[in-house]
């Protein structure tokens, strides 16, 4: 029985370090080029395995090379691969990110077979399985994958499965209703400040947070970058700080702090807690190059926490902080390393 199913994207990250962008019609030297594994929901998925947890993955790849590359970090993670689907007329996902020196990077995808994806009867029972169902990026802006995802939400919700779900800017191409009906189906909502004005009209961060959880989320995680996040349950709301890092590319960071609020909330922190550790996942996803398998897990969380502790960073969350490392820590004792 799986304690996450997630649901969205698998594809072939092509990321090319450029010293900066070029102007319309010119070009730029690459100083390196690296193709890693990645997708938002095979991001998220990777990061709660290494953390120990049982997690399988609704995902449609091509018939084609890109797969087997596509899928041996997910492999290597033991993340079950039993509802992965397998698409004869379209490519494995791809995606192209050109990667400034300051760690920003600009996409170019191609969906492939991942917008291809549907829900058969068979993926059904993992997730009414499962602890949390989580619904990821792109996988809610185009169908078949679009329907798919929403009936998957339906499905958890009928079997009284927490859901949760982040939704990118690219949402904002969709019919907004469509979205608002779901949000009473949903625990954990994930998303940043552009799509939270979008659904709600609301231009303060503090008023749009207040706005969803009236809408139905148990708990609201909005993505404020550099700046931390504002977290946003029966507690209150907040601003839980950001830890500062050496960036170099940020492929991944949005999927892995959405693993960090997962984890949280299933293995018992508190909403502050949870997003500190988010944002610690958040942060750490940011120093290495490309998704996948590069993307931090619990040995380098509870090393990056503790120093935090050490240097009493953040006095104001000591509290959190120090729960945040007890669970590192009864993590690495549990697992025997």
């Amino acid at each position: 029985m799986p304690d996450v199913v997630t649901l969205g994207d698998i594809n072939v990250d092509v990321i090319a370090r450029i010293p900066q962008y070029p102007a319309l019609g010119n070009d730029s030297l690459a100083e390196t080029v690296d193709i890693r594994a990645g997708g938002s929901a095979a991001n998220t998925a990777v990061v709660l395995s290494k953390f120990g947890l049982d997690v399988s993955i609704i995902a449609r790849v091509g018939q084609d090379l890109l797969s087997n590359y596509a899928l041996s970090d997910l492999q290597q993670a033991n993340v079950s691969l039993s509802c992965i689907q397998s698409d004869a007329e379209n490519m494995t996902g791809l995606v192209f990110a050109a990667v400034t020196p300051d760690g920003e990077r600009t996409l170019f995808s191609c969906r492939g077979a991942k917008s291809r994806t549907v829900l058969r009867s068979d993926d059904e029972r993992p997730i009414q399985e499962a602890r949390v169902l989580h619904v990821s990026g792109y996988s809610v802006v185009e169908g078949p994958q679009r329907d798919s995802a929403l009936r998957a939400i339906e499905v958890a919700h009928r079997s009284g499965v927490a859901v949760s779900a982040d939704l990118g800017v690219e949402v904002m191409t969709i019919a907004k209703e469509d979205i608002v009906r779901v949000l009473p189906m949903v625990s954990m909502l994930f998303l940043n400040r552009a799509v939270a004005e979008w659904l709600t009209g609301k231009d303060r961060t503090d008023d749009s947070v207040e706005a969803l959880l009236s809408l139905g989320p148990e708990l609201v995680g909005l993505k404020l970058r550099d700046q931390g996040c504002v977290i946003g349950s029966v507690d209150g709301i907040r601003l839980v700080p950001a830890f500062e890092v050496r960036a170099v590319d940020d492929t991944g960071a949005g999927d892995s702090f959405d693993a960090g609020l997962i984890l949280g909330r299933l293995e018992g922190l508190s909403a502050k807690e949870s997003a500190l550790l988010a944002n610690a996942l958040g942060a750490l996803a940011t120093t290495v190059t490309g998704a996948g398998s590069s993307l931090p897990g619990p040995r380098a969380a509870l090393s990056f926490m503790e120093k935090r502790r050490e240097r009493n960073e953040g006095h104001d969350w000591s509290h959190e902080l120090g729960r945040v490392c007890d669970f590192l820590v009864k993590w690495k004792r549990d697992a025997g390393r």
